[in-house]
């Protein structure tokens, strides 16, 4: 049978008959996708799944563990059916020193990191692109709702606003983005769904994992044993005042509401946390509101902008350029911006709630990612 979804034009341009492309496959639903579709327009397939931290030798079909031993099964058994080698390469040393060793130190500094950038941008795709090399492929390509404009070498947007992970590739050189494929880009998440549904792929009803992989059951706490950021310690309104106790900080970010184990006349929300007194400062929502954050650093696939940056104006009705602070945020318009050195302000159009340090901050031009950078400080 043909693909179930109509294939723009674009993807057609860069993944041709005969092209050898190495996919990264996971054994879930969108790269077993991407995979079909890759082969339905003729390329010649590798697979890879990577061997991480969340790596189990536990049969889970629950699909908790992204690389448990039923997902590499699942993903093996999809490499077969449409004719791919496939093989899995360990990363676990990698993926130790440049993605656990940095979250669990900015969680111990009070920050809330978010793994899957460092991952994209220091683990997946660098070990993508030099496996290919090995391999002789021309191209790499993962299930991400991502789209690539190779011409101009710029990361989109994906067409579905609720399912986008552009936000989560904004770190990834900006060189290899022409060896780079994001087959899922132009559908959403249901028409994916459908059209496994419709190849009558294993993996159709397959859960999505909603939680950091190496965390699978969204305790972090074992991965801070003896740190103080797991020690009991007082929950405080901006006065000071002790309203109860907190588990440890490790268990809190600016912005989180459930969880606090207090009441109060309004609904209360955490707004800071304080290694230093092992306290957590919470308040209202309207304490949590912010327009103006400072990054250090500043990325665009490399250390500064594609071009002149985004367009500077007063005026944020009519900016084009939006700020996000998480996946699924909307996004807040940008009144102005500054970059001095290693920092990165931005002047934002509207206040945004629960910008936490350690989170990124990604600009968009429209659907064109401009960069980001890690949140340091907010006013």
């Amino acid at each position: 049978m043909g693909f179930p979804l109509p294939i723009p034009q674009a993807l057609r341009d860069v993944a041709k008959p005969g092209d050898r492309i190495l996919i990264a496959l996971s054994g879930g639903v969108d790269s077993g996708v991407a995979l079909a579709l890759l082969s339905h327009l003729g390329c010649e397939l590798s697979a890879v799944t990577f061997k991480n931290f969340c790596y189990s030798d536990t049969t889970d079909e629950s699909g908790a563990s992204c690389c448990s031993l039923s997902a590499i099964d699942d993903a093996r058994e999809l490499a077969f059916r449409f004719g791919a080698q496939h093989w899995v390469a360990d990363v676990s040393d990698r993926f130790q020193q440049d993605v656990i060793d940095p979250f669990v130190a900015s969680y111990s500094a009070g920050s809330t990191p978010n793994p899957c950038l460092e991952c994209n941008s220091a683990v997946r795709f660098p070990e993508l692109i030099r496996l290919a090399d090995r391999q002789g492929c021309s191209h790499v390509a993962t299930g991400h709702y991502a789209r690539v404009d190779h011409a101009n070498r710029q990361l989109l947007r994906g067409v579905d606003v609720q399912k986008d992970q552009a936000y989560f590739l904004y770190r990834v050189a900006r060189r290899i983005w022409p060896r780079i494929v994001f087959p899922l880009g132009w559908y959403t998440k249901e028409e994916v769904r459908r059209a496994a549904q419709a190849l009558d792929l294993p993996v159709a009803t397959k859960p999505e994992s909603q939680e950091i992989c190496f965390v699978p059951d969204g305790d972090r706490s074992f991965l801070f044993p003896e740190a103080q950021a797991n020690r009991p310690g007082s929950i405080v309104d901006r006065q000071g005042r002790v309203l109860g106790r907190h588990r440890g900080l490790v268990h809190y970010t600016v912005g989180q509401r459930r969880g606090l184990g207090i009441a109060g006349p309004k609904p209360l929300y955490v707004l800071r946390v304080e290694v230093a007194g092992n306290r957590l400062v919470v308040g209202g929502k309207a304490e949590l509101g912010v327009t103006t954050i400072v990054c250090d650093g500043f990325f665009a696939g490399t250390d500064e902008f594609p071009g002149a940056g985004p367009p500077r104006t007063d005026n944020p009705a009519t900016s084009r350029v939006v700020a996000r602070i998480r996946h699924r945020h909307t996004g807040a318009p940008v009144r102005s911006w500054r970059l001095a050195g290693d920092r990165l302000t931005v002047d934002l159009g509207r206040p945004v709630h629960g910008a936490a340090p350690g989170q990124a901050l990604v600009l968009y031009d429209d659907d064109v990612v401009l960069g980001g950078g890690h949140i340091v400080t907010t006013a």
